[in-house]
Parts: structure tokens; C-alpha cells; sequence
């Protein structure tokens, strides 16, 4: 028996566009030797992943118009992927035990209400099994009292997995788990999941985590496609779904250009029949009455080849719709680098004595010249982040001095866009565009048409990095030095490709943390900074 069963599903945006159209599948098990398994689910940017999880796990109802159900046999816990650390006040509360956790704390001094014991029963140990998920997360460092703001991205990530594993749910949704975490990390999770005995399915499109799943499934428009096995065997098995699929596409459009030129050629002939059957009628000193009567029964005949000739045009035109719709063909995601130079001997920042406010407190003394592309490593908690504030100025170090010479464009970890503006409206704040301008460049990034009168939070996570990106991009002036924090999170495959072929086009200088190291090599890292516990490293 299936934990989670989605049946005729489909579902309408606020904006009227039909998202999930007529979906049905099953996921998860309750028992039997299929239990424990994990579940990977891919798809392009916006096609309704992180929407379709909500639904699944009830944390988005099923109003009208939309339509279908969902059941579920037993318990279902959903992790978002776009969220910030300001929504939460602390460890407990990220972990979502804060309610509990405070209930039986009042109730063992006493102090509690009926509600509390309501809440306390059966989770009197809530907080040594909190602190034991931390340990495991290697987070032992941590209260569950430690405020949410102090946490790094990774951190914030890896308290809210511990508390996904302590819900105790029959099944898990992780939508994009290993978004912000280090390398040891990405690898205890791994680990942690292996052993893992109820289901998981995993929203991600890390390359090394699809290859430890179990089964892929596959989102489009239109249906749910399962793939038994890794990412590997999944992108063999695609591809050659895919070159099938445009093999016929191809076949059906020869068919219909041969038919038309076919039919073109057979008018041509039928109509040079004609003028020369009302030539000889003329000569030929017929009564009128044969005439007429000739002529009916030509026009008859001519009728019905027509006729014919339209049925097969229209059928081999619907078969070629039927393999255009097939084929699933998908628009090339392309991001235009910003049109800059920076000399090779200008200093593009310049940080002396630079001790961080959070992290590493090693001084730091580093100089970026030219178009250098520095990576900024380190385990989670080093001040990777806090260094890119630094920065960007956002906030000041502790002591030292920090000097961007250049215009510069950042991307923070979260891709903060503002609130209750449409994309074309954030791109052209920070640029001049007129809006059709606007809506050409987030085409290219795969944006559609239907999407650009959406607000921003209403767009996927997938989205907003894209658009976030599109702007830091764009900015007026033209920015001689980007300053990335993960910009790589909740993207597709395709988007990511091509964000590593803009960045190694682009001819500024650039400053990048992230975790992805096919990626740092892609986009051509020239240096490299680490931050450790011991100190800051060239």
C-alpha cells in the first residue's frame, strides 16, 4: 500500500495557468521490503515540483478550481526549500518542536496548562531527542535555544533536516536538502539517509545525490514518468526516449511537407486540366446541356478530391502536433554575461587585517586583481557568507579594512527579490529596459510569457534565483566584479550548465562561494580562499 496516492490531479496558479494537468502516481510504501526506499523528483524550473509536494503533504489544499485527491495512509512531513532564517526565533523553533519543547519544559516546573500536557504527551524527551539529532548533524555545538539569525546557511539547513528526521513521518519530502551544505556534510546526509527506514522523497537536482537514490521520477506538464535506478541510468534511458521521440517528430513533419508539396503539385496540375477542358469545350460545339452536365461531374470529382486531400493534410498535421506535444521540446535556458572589461593590473578589492564578526577570526589579507575568480571555502560556520557582507558592505568587520574598487553586482544565498513586484518590474528597477526589452531577457532564462505578471514570492525557488540573478546581472552600471553566494541553489541541471557558460564568458572579476565543485571548475576559478577554524588560507 502506497503512503501517498495523487489521483486526476489538476491544479490552477493564482494567475489562471494550469500547472498540473491530469497527474496520477504513487509514492512510498507502508511495509514489505520496498519500505526505506529513495525517490528522486526532477523537472525544469516552474514545472510544479515544490507545488506538487505541498499538495501531497497537505500543506496546500485542493480549493477550486482545481480538482483531483491526494491520499495518504499515514503521516507525511514536507522541508521547504525557500525560506529565511528571520521566519524562525531559534534552533527549536527552525526544527518546528519550539511548541512542544516550551509545553514540557512548563509542565516539569509545574507551571503547565491543559494544553501544554495536551502537547507534552508522548514527547516528554523532545529536547535530549533534539540534541541528539544535532549531535548527529554534527551540530552538538548548537542549544536548542541558539538563535535562528547566528546560523549559517548550512547550519540553518542542516538544523531543519534534523528536524524533517525527528518528525518521526512516514514518509519525508526534502525539497532541495543539500542547498548551502559543505561537502562533509552532503556526505553524512547521504549517509544519514542510507539508513533511513521510512521513504524519502528527494527534490534535487545535486548530480551526486540523484546518483544514491533508488528511483527517479520525472514532472512535466502533462504526467508523471517513473525511472527505476540512479541519475545516470535515468539520463541514458531519457535520452534515448528523447531521441526517439524526435526521430518521429522529425518523420511527421517530413510527411506533411511531402503531402503538401504533393497536393500543391496535384492542384497546379488539376487547375491547368481545367482551363484546358473549357478550351476545347468551347471548340468543340457541345450543347450546353452536355456542357452543363460535363462540367457538374468535373466539379464533383474535383470536389472529392479536395476533400480528400484536406482529411489527409489535417490528419498528418494532427499527428505532427501529437509529436511536437510528445517531444516535450523545452527552450534553451541562456543567461548574457554583462558587457564589462577590467584591466588585468586593476585592484578590484582589497581586504588588510580583516577579522570577521562571525566565523573564521583570522586576519585576512587578500587582493583581487584583473579578472581573478575567487572561490571562498570552508565548512559551514566558517563566515563564508560573512565574509560576502563584508563585502558588499552590508555589515562591518570587527577590525581591518575591506575596499571594492569597482561598480560590483551581488546574489545573496537566498535570492531576495522584493515582494509584490513582477519580474520585469525588478529587472528594469535596477537597469534601463523598456518592458518588452525586459521580458525578452527573462524569456531567454526560461521564464514564460504567462509568468511575467506574477509577484515575486509567487514564483518557484527555481525562479527567483533566476530572476535574482538576471538582475545582479544587468545592473546599472555594468558591474566589473559579481560577488555569488550559492547561485547554483534550486536550480535545474540545464539552468546550471548554462550559469557555468555565462560565468566563463563573462569577463569581470568574480567572488563565489559555493559547494558544487564541477561547478567552480566550469566557470574557471582562478584562486581560491579557504576560512577554517585556523585560519584564513590563499
Amino acid at each position: 500500500m502506497s503512503v501517498v496516492t495523487i489521483n486526476d490531479l489538476f491544479y490552477y496558479l493564482p494567475d489562471g495557468r494550469l500547472l498540473l494537468d491530469n497527474l496520477s502516481g504513487s509514492f512510498g510504501t507502508r511495509s514489505g521490503k520496498d519500505k526505506g526506499k529513495r525517490t528522486a523528483l526532477v523537472g525544469r524550473n516552474g514545472v510544479g515540483k515544490s507545488v506538487l509536494a505541498k499538495i501531497m503533504a497537505g500543506a496546500l489544499p485542493i480549493i477550486h478550481p482545481c480538482s483531483g485527491s491526494v491520499t495518504r495512509s499515514g503521516p507525511v512531513f514536507y522541508l521547504e526549500q525557500t525560506t529565511t532564517p528571520e521566519r524562525f526565533s531559534d534552533v527549536a523553533d527552525l526544527a518546528g518542536v519550539r511548541e512542544i519543547l516550551h509545553a514540557t519544559r512548563r509542565a516539569e516546573r509545574g507551571l503547565g496548562s491543559d494544553s501544554d500536557m495536551f502537547l507534552a504527551e508522548g514527547h516528554w524527551d523532545i529536547e535530549e531527542r533534539l540534541i541528539r539529532e544535532l549531535s548527529i548533524a554534527k551540530l552538538e555545538y548548537l542549544t536548542p535555544d541558539t538563535n535562528a539569525l547566528a546560523l549559517s546557511g548550512g547550519e540553518y539547513t542542516r538544523v531543519a533536516l534534523a528536524g524533517a528526521f525527528l518528525s518521526g513521518a512516514d514518509f519525508l519530502i526534502l525539497d532541495e536538502p543539500t542547498n548551502h551544505l559543505d561537502s562533509p556534510s552532503k556526505k553524512a546526509l547521504m549517509e544519514y539517509l542510507r539508513t533511513w527506514k521510512s521513504d524519502v522523497l528527494l527534490i534535487t537536482h545535486d548530480r551526486a545525490l540523484l546518483d544514491e537514490v533508488d528511483k527517479i521520477t520525472e514532472l512535466t506538464p502533462h504526467e508523471l514518468k517513473s525511472y527505476g535506478g540512479s541519475y545516470s541510468l535515468y539520463r541514458e534511458r531519457r535520452d534515448m526516449e528523447q531521441a526517439a521521440v524526435l526521430g518521429k517528430l522529425e518523420q511527421a513533419k517530413t510527411e506533411r511537407r511531402i503531402a503538401n508539396a504533393e497536393t500543391q503539385a496535384s492542384i497546379e496540375r488539376q487547375n491547368h486540366r481545367a482551363g484546358s477542358g473549357k478550351k476545347r469545350f468551347a471548340d468543340s460545339g457541345m450543347p450546353k446541356a452536355l456542357k452543363k452536365a460535363l462540367k457538374n461531374s468535373a466539379e464533383k470529382t474535383s470536389g472529392k478530391l479536395d476533400a480528400a486531400r484536406d482529411e489527409k493534410l489535417e490528419k498528418l498535421a494532427k499527428a505532427e502536433k501529437e509529436a511536437f506535444f510528445d517531444a516535450n521540446i523545452e527552450p534553451d535556458v541562456v543567461f548574457i554575461p554583462p558587457e564589462c572589461s577590467v584591466h588585468a593590473a586593476k585592484v578590484v578589492l582589497r581586504l588588510e587585517g580583516v577579522v570577521l564578526p562571525y566565523g573564521d577570526k583570522t586576519p585576512i589579507d587578500r587582493t583581487v586583481t584583473g579578472p581573478e575568480r575567487i572561490a571562498i571555502e570552508g565548512l559551514n560556520g566558517s563566515g563564508k557568507t560573512t565574509l560576502l557582507r563584508v563585502l558588499r558592505g552590508e555589515i562591518a568587520p570587527l577590525r581591518g579594512s575591506c575596499e571594492v574598487k569597482v561598480a560590483f553586482a551581488s546574489l545573496d544565498q537566498f535570492a531576495t527579490l522584493p515582494r509584490g513586484k513582477s519580474s520585469p518590474e525588478i529587472l528594469r528597477e535596477v537597469c534601463d529596459m523598456t518592458p518588452g526589452e525586459a521580458g525578452t531577457r527573462l524569456a531567454q532564462i526560461g521564464i514564460a510569457r504567462e509568468r511575467l505578471s506574477v509577484e515575486s514570492e509567487f514564483l518557484s525557488g527555481g525562479e527567483q534565483l533566476k530572476v535574482a540573478l538576471l538582475r545582479a546581472l544587468h545592473k546599472t552600471p555594468s558591474p566589473q566584479l559579481l560577488i555569488l553566494d550559492e547561485p547554483t541553489n534550486h536550480l535545474d541541471i540545464d539552468s546550471v550548465e548554462s550559469v557555468e557558460k555565462m560565468l566563463k564568458a563573462y569577463t569581470g572579476a568574480l567572488v563565489v562561494v559555493s559547494h558544487d565543485a564541477v561547478f567552480l571548475d566550469a566557470c574557471g576559478v582562478t584562486g581560491r580562499l579557504c576560512l577554517s577554524a585556523t585560519g584564513a588560507t590563499s
